[in-house]
């Protein structure tokens, strides 16, 4: 669905970092990273069956200029959507819906920035990240800040969602999915049990 402006700036107004994002329109972007992996699904001009989100902010080094990204695709849990947790998983115990990662910072955990699946698994996760949105806006929550969604996706529906802990993976703590996708080996899975 649609929003108007006015709804798009009452979410900017309600934003607690609203002088630092200043644009509503920034919102668009972050909450469209399912939809773009989306388009690239139906488009699929390399028949590919596997597909990664990053945000170009983890190219901001040189580590992986020209080099293939995926090398490792094994690495990747077949019916599940494979993330970063910058910090140590702990995630809230009597809610799914999580949108305060300033006043519960302990239990903000999910990176954002890279995302990476199989395409059934990105058909449903979208689906359910689509639903996500609107539970937030069924209970005036705001969607401006696109990692809390996608971290309720994964405490709603912990069966579509595995983390690999910062901890694993010597690569920065919110970037480091590049490094095992590109570089594999094993890796200690954090999912949420029940």
């Amino acid at each position: 669905k649609l929003h108007t402006a006015d709804f798009w700036q009452t979410q900017l107004d309600r934003d607690p970092e609203r002088r630092i994002h200043r644009s509503y329109e920034l919102f668009w972007i972050w909450l469209s990273k399912s939809w773009w992996v989306m388009e690239a699904i139906r488009l699929n001009i390399f028949d590919s069956d596997l597909f990664l989100w990053s945000d170009i902010g983890c190219f901001r080094d040189r580590r992986y200029n020209n080099e293939t990204m995926i090398l490792h695709r094994d690495v990747v849990p077949q019916n599940e959507m494979m993330q970063m947790a910058h910090k140590t998983p702990n995630p809230p115990q009597s809610e799914t819906l999580f949108n305060d990662k300033y006043h519960h910072k302990d239990n903000f955990y999910h990176s954002g920035s890279q995302m990476v699946a199989y395409i059934e698994t990105w058909k449903m996760f979208h689906r359910y990240f689509l639903e996500t949105i609107d539970a937030f806006l069924e209970r005036n929550m705001i969607i401006v800040e696109d990692q809390a969604i996608l971290q309720s996706v994964c405490l709603t529906y912990p069966e579509i969602c595995a983390y690999i802990p910062f901890k694993e993976v010597p690569d920065n703590n919110y970037f480091g999915l590049r490094y095992v996708v590109h570089n594999g080996g094993e890796f200690k899975l954090w999912r949420k049990v029940g």
